[in-house]
């Protein structure tokens, strides 16, 4: 009797238990989603900036991301080609370029013996204004591998979530947006106004439209740029102006071309993202939504002058200032209490040759590409007879003329082998690795050779990688600076989070800006992008 009466109750507690609605648990531990996620990406912008210059920041501009962020100290990137769009693309995917597939802003593409920019797409047309598209080519993100943080956040909300990305370069907010945003602009140089292309939407906005019809540009005519009174070796002084020619009116295309390598396209730039955060309502809605912003006058700064130098240093207090200025508006808009932020870079830069040469740090100017290129010629035709055999040199890749492998019955494998060693012998270059070392995985058990192959995509590198020694810059002259190289001046760069999800501090352990995406996608609740190979830096997270 008492064993029924057991029975009875225990089925009566089952069944109780299946037909009560369950009640969800709270974790607390667990942050709620921001309203708003800014992902700030200042173009070559090396993580010893924000040091160097911290005693000239003001309060609220990168004080703010540095007094409250989680500041990584030790980021870099784990890749051989350290260029603006692997960059870009890197951050928002979680992966290298041997996944996402953009291996550098353009490449050789041997079916249509040419170069390829690493986001044309001649589907496509440019948006100019709101009457709607142009007849000139647009651009797309279709050489882009894989989803973005964007991509999942959209699938996530069935696209209740806006994603919007702004730059000056076209390929930086195509690549951060990825494939399926809200919208996408960037900046024309040339007319001093912000475009799209017809894979996002057939006009502009009236809004953006109205942006670029008060020319944003017009503010700073007259204007010369001159260091600001507390910039390190550039207080007071006259770093550049624009001269009108006879006849020319402001803002005309000399003034604009002038204009677009001045830190004063930061405050254009995020003028216009300010516009999008009202005019879009970002931060307003029910869904989390994603505004991710390329500062890209910083890179052609750099390059222009190198990271030691007075220009680059009013530039950084500069964008602190415009930084200052973007979120306080952010705060008024949609409350800081309700974002968090990201702040990274595509790349560094390398000192530029007169700083190397000076500080004997290195020989400074590069061999030219065709040097590189003549010597691999000769080897190959001492080993194998008249060629040509190296059909395209481009960036740090030798594509071998496979038609002349074909003729001479020469295995590829053997003609980059003979091309490898003999470009590896010249005194500037560090390693050079063939396709066959890729593809077989026969590449040297070395943190080089790892890095070679994060940026190795087989269906549009070349035959031949190559790598030069440290401080060996690939400009003329002392003056100018570039990167593209996998050594720590190119590849370290800052890694901020700031919100309520993260702890403050600043954290020395080892990470890779490929960590940034992860580590969002997992606070967010999302499903990591599809090639994402980084890391959630838990030990960051609130």
């Amino acid at each position: 009797m008492l064993r029924r009466t057991l029975l009875c109750s225990l089925a009566a507690i089952i069944l109780l238990g299946w037909s009560a609605p369950l009640t969800p648990v709270a974790n607390p531990s667990f942050p709620n989603r921001p309203k708003l996620v800014v992902v700030l990406v200042i173009d070559q912008f090396r993580y010893d900036y924000l040091m160097r210059f911290r005693p000239f920041f003001v309060k609220g501009g990168f004080n703010l991301l540095l007094d409250g962020g989680a500041v990584f100290t030790d980021c870099r990137y784990d890749y051989a080609s350290t260029i603006t769009g692997p960059g870009h693309a890197s951050l928002l995917t979680g992966a290298y370029p041997h996944l996402h597939g953009i291996i550098d802003n353009d490449w050789y593409d041997r079916d249509q013996r040419r170069q390829v920019y690493c986001v044309e797409d001649g589907s496509t047309h440019k948006v100019e204004s709101r009457q709607g598209a142009s007849a000139l080519p647009g651009v797309s993100p279709r050489n882009l591998m894989g989803s973005t943080l964007g991509d999942e956040l959209g699938a996530a909300t069935d696209f209740r979530s806006k994603v919007i990305s702004i730059s000056m370069k076209d390929r930086a907010a195509i690549l951060m947006g990825g494939h399926s945003p809200t919208a996408a602009y960037w900046y024309d140089e040339a007319k001093g106004s912000f475009v799209t292309s017809t894979y996002y939407e057939p006009a502009l906005p009236v809004w953006v439209d109205d942006f670029d019809q008060q020319q944003p540009a017009k503010q700073f005519c007259g204007e010369k740029w001159q260091g600001l009174p507390e910039t390190p070796g550039a207080a007071g002084k006259l770093l550049s102006e624009s001269k009108a020619g006879p006849g020319e009116t402001c803002p005309g295309p000399r003034f604009l071309s002038w204009l677009s390598n001045t830190p004063f396209m930061n405050k254009i730039e995020l003028a216009f993202a300010s516009q999008a955060v009202h005019q879009e309502h970002l931060g307003q809605g029910r869904e989390t939504d994603l505004l991710a912003i390329s500062l890209s006058v910083n890179d052609h700064v750099g390059h222009a002058f190198g990271p030691y130098s007075p220009e680059v240093a009013d530039t950084t207090l500069r964008t602190d200032r415009d930084l200052a200025t973007f979120f306080t508006d952010l705060d008024q808009t949609v409350g800081l209490q309700n974002v968090w932020i990201t702040l990274s870079a595509d790349h560094g830069v390398a000192p530029n040759p007169g700083f190397i040469q000076q500080h004997n740090l290195g020989p400074g100017n590069a061999p030219e590409t065709k040097t590189v290129r003549s010597a691999a010629e000769k080897a190959l035709i001492d080993s194998f007879g008249p060629g040509p055999w190296v059909e395209q040199a481009d960036g740090i890749y030798l594509y071998l003329n496979r038609d002349t492998l074909k003729k001479q019955n020469i295995p590829e494998a053997k003609a980059e082998e003979v091309a490898a060693q003999a470009v590896a012998s010249m005194p500037d270059v560090a390693a050079a690795f063939t396709r066959t070392h890729f593809l077989n995985g026969s590449l040297p058990n070395s943190p080089l050779a790892r890095k070679a192959a994060n940026s190795f995509y087989s269906q549009r590198s070349g035959d031949v990688m190559v790598v030069l020694i440290p401080y060996e810059v690939q400009v003329k002259g002392a003056i100018g600076s570039s990167h593209g190289t996998p050594w720590s001046y190119d590849a370290q760069v800052p890694l901020i989070f700031w919100g309520s999800a993260f702890k403050p501090g600043f954290y020395a352990n080892a990470c890779q800006p490929i960590d940034m995406t992860p580590t969002l996608a997992a606070v967010l609740g999302l499903t990591q992008p599809s090639d994402a190979e980084g890391t959630p830096l838990t030990l960051a997270l609130k």
